[in-house]
């Protein structure tokens, strides 16, 4: 997946970027973006000078609609968000990220909230809670296992992305031997079920190995697995009949 820098203008109101780039990596890039989402100037410069010292990135936001402004779901990162905040709610924030399915870890941090207030946010999927004041170490290590966590999930997005890419060039009679084939039936019986002879289900298996760049017939059984394609869905296993129709030419 390509991804495009895309700079946050630090002169939309409401918003304070800092940028620099971590290690010796490639510009080209996308280097973990740190938001700080807290309408208290005195705590969005304190975290920021804290991840500094790590050499994170980050980008300081007083309030939760300016951060919906800019947000980029492709950009990676972490959103240390306070709860109680004027206007939009760290909650609301969270829950309006939740309708659009963004992926970013949240870590909450309040100096007034309580555990059913804590307890609520891990519910709808907070990565983390902290309550004020928070440590230079405990910041640091919470933040680094936020983005950790963030590039395991958007690694495991980008390989399920092309796992799809390659599972959607087979054809509907592909699909049909991939069916029959992670389901355990030999050639010989596949041959029978689809009214082929066994050198045609040969072919066909050849060029579903080949399409989805599977090694091995158990490497093919996992990716179909992760791909929601295993004939043990009654979905799946009712497609896979309907595309059975008498006197088909493959």
């Amino acid at each position: 997946m390509h991804y495009r820098r895309r700079r946050i203008d630090s002169q939309v109101p409401g918003i304070e970027a800092r940028y620099s780039w971590r290690g010796g990596g490639s510009m080209s890039e996308r280097v973990p973006i740190v938001y700080i989402v807290d309408d208290d100037e005195v705590t969005r410069s304190y975290f920021d000078a804290v991840l500094s010292t790590a050499n994170v990135r980050c980008c300081r936001v007083e309030s939760a609609s300016s951060f919906l402004e800019m947000y980029d779901p492709d950009q990676p990162g972490c959103l240390l968000l306070d709860v109680q905040m004027p206007g939009m709610t760290g909650p609301e924030l969270q829950h309006e990220l939740n309708l659009r399915g963004a992926i970013i870890p949240v870590i909450f941090i309040s100096s007034h909230a309580g555990v059913p207030t804590a307890v609520e946010a891990m519910l709808h999927g907070a990565f983390d809670f902290l309550q004020k004041p928070v440590s230079h170490e405990v910041l640091l290590v919470r933040v680094r296992d936020a983005l950790d966590y963030d590039a395991g999930n958007r690694a495991a997005l980008r390989q399920h992305d092309q796992m799809s890419t390659r599972f959607v060039a087979l054809t509907a009679r592909e699909r049909d031997v991939l069916a029959l084939l992670i389901a355990g039936h030999s050639n010989k019986v596949m041959a029978s079920e689809m009214g082929l002879s066994e050198r045609t289900v040969e072919v066909y298996r050849a060029r579903i190995m080949k399409k989805t760049a599977s090694r091995s017939l158990a490497q093919l059984v996992r990716m179909a697995m992760e791909m929601q394609l295993m004939p043990s869905s009654p979905q799946r296993a009712k497609a896979t009949r309907a595309n059975r129709q008498p006197g088909r030419r493959p």
